[in-house]
């Protein structure tokens, strides 16, 4: 073997073995058990009056448990909220659509564009702009007409039971301050200033968004794609991790294998929790997806996307008419649509620039 050749033998090993080997991760059980109350209350509670339905469209609220888990809890009682409003106005923007075909991929561009500003701005740390996208994406679907694909739900339905999943998840992020330990311990730790800066890889990150969420909402729309927010979704769960081009395109990596994975871990349990079984079920199995997420999410993103792929999936399209598989292998194509526009950006940044990044 010659010299470019062992050279490149050694490239494509290190990048597999990127891929494959896991990331240093602080304790996660403390944010992964508070998500996963969090999910299983907001899901569990009317699935027991019979409405999981309702309980579902909250769900999408009690997502916001997950932010600023690395803050003290007197901050985060502080800015969560702030944080949920974002998150409610997503939803609004998304249900406000009705699914219109030319509407909807404008707007949920926008989203894109203005979460991953303010994420990236303030620092506010993960999941950084991933849920605005997504609730924006779900509430355009669940607002849309039939005649658009959607599901023809009123939209002040949709975002009130959002808004109580919400208030939900404040809840469990503050209960633990009742217990006089948790307060004095919380009382040692210092609360950051509230700041908003885009220094040069924050600015890097948004443009590269702004360019691939351009691209994704008009190829999307081009063709026809029913779901088509879940392209623009990869696309911003690739680029917002950091200017690193090499970050990116592992992530880019995982979110796509992690997807294929995730999507068949989908189909067995649509057919294990959904009609006739009891909503609660479906609780519990959504409550341990996201417990399980939040334990490997820092660890592995590959693995962590086997658990979110069916978690976001049985959250967005229970009660669908669709079949599991067909739904399947829509997410995966969509997911590799995007994170292959993610990709194209990532290279054509590069011979912009003239130099690696990373």
């Amino acid at each position: 073997m010659g010299t470019d050749g062992a050279e490149g033998a050694g490239r494509a090993r290190r990048l597999v073995g990127a891929v494959v080997r896991p990331s240093p991760s602080p304790p996660r059980l403390g944010i992964a058990v508070q998500a996963a109350v969090a999910m299983l209350l907001a899901v569990g509670a009317p699935a027991v009056a019979g409405r999981t339905d309702v309980g579902l469209l909250a769900s999408t609220g009690a997502l916001s448990a997950l932010y600023l888990s690395a803050r003290s809890r007197r901050e985060r009682v502080r800015r969560l909220p702030l944080v949920q409003l974002g998150l409610l106005v997503a939803t609004a923007a998304g249900a406000a659509t009705r699914g219109d075909p030319v509407a909807a991929p404008i707007v949920l561009a926008l989203v894109a564009v203005a979460a991953v500003v303010l994420a990236v701005g303030t620092a506010v740390g993960p999941p950084g702009a991933l849920f605005p996208v997504l609730v924006t994406g779900v509430a355009t679907r669940l607002c849309g007409a039939p005649e658009h694909g959607g599901a023809g739900l009123d939209p002040l339905l949709v975002l009130g039971c959002a808004a109580g999943g919400a208030v939900l998840a404040l809840l469990v992020v503050v209960a633990p301050l009742a217990v006089p330990a948790v307060r004095r311990r919380d009382r040692g730790r210092p609360v950051a200033p509230l700041r908003f800066a885009l220094d040069r890889g924050g600015r890097v990150v948004v443009l590269r968004v702004v360019a691939a969420t351009a691209v994704a909402a008009v190829l999307a729309a081009v063709l026809g794609l029913d779901r088509g927010y879940w392209v623009v979704v990869a696309v911003v769960a690739v680029l917002q991790s950091g200017p690193g081009r090499r970050v990116s395109g592992i992530r880019a990596v995982h979110r796509t294998l992690g997807t294929v994975v995730g999507a068949g871990v989908f189909v067995l349990l649509a057919a294990l929790v959904g009609a006739p079984a009891p909503g609660l079920v479906l609780a519990v199995v959504l409550a341990l997806l996201q417990l399980g997420t939040e334990l490997v999410v820092v660890a592995h993103y590959g693995a962590a996307l086997v658990l979110i792929t069916p978690l976001a999936l049985l959250i967005a399209e229970a009660g669908s008419p669709g079949d599991p598989w067909t739904i399947a292998g829509t997410r995966v194509l969509d997911t590799a649509i995007g994170c292959a526009i993610a990709l194209v950006v990532l290279a054509a940044d590069r011979l912009l620039e003239g130099r690696p990044v990373d």
